[in-house]
């Protein structure tokens, strides 16, 4: 795993390093149990289009019930709900832009 980027001396350590976690039985074991952790997971069960869908329906929900029932509190609950959507929506979009930018 010799890098261009380092010098010689640093490449001695670093194999030096690799060998020891090579010969170390408890970190080989810990490395195949978050290995087989990480299979057993797959794709991540929430993802941020999930979260913005249900904060999309709480927030049409809470809309729909302080008009029909006039209440403040439903009103104020609807505001910060979008407002929260908003937030997350717009966050999402940034970070996936700047995925997608070279």
């Amino acid at each position: 795993m010799d890098s261009p980027g380092l010098s010689r001396h640093e490449q001695q350590i670093l194999r030096r390093i690799e060998t020891t976690l090579e010969q170390d039985g408890r970190f080989g074991r810990r490395m195949h149990a978050l290995e087989r952790k990480r299979s057993r997971l797959g794709r991540p069960r929430w993802t941020p289009g999930m979260s913005l869908t249900v904060l999309a329906v709480l927030s049409l929900s809470l809309a729909i019930t302080a008009v029909l029932t006039s209440r403040t509190y439903l009103a104020v609950a609807f505001g910060a709900v979008s407002g929260v959507a908003i937030t997350a929506a717009l966050t999402w979009l940034c970070a996936t832009r700047q995925k997608q930018q070279p």
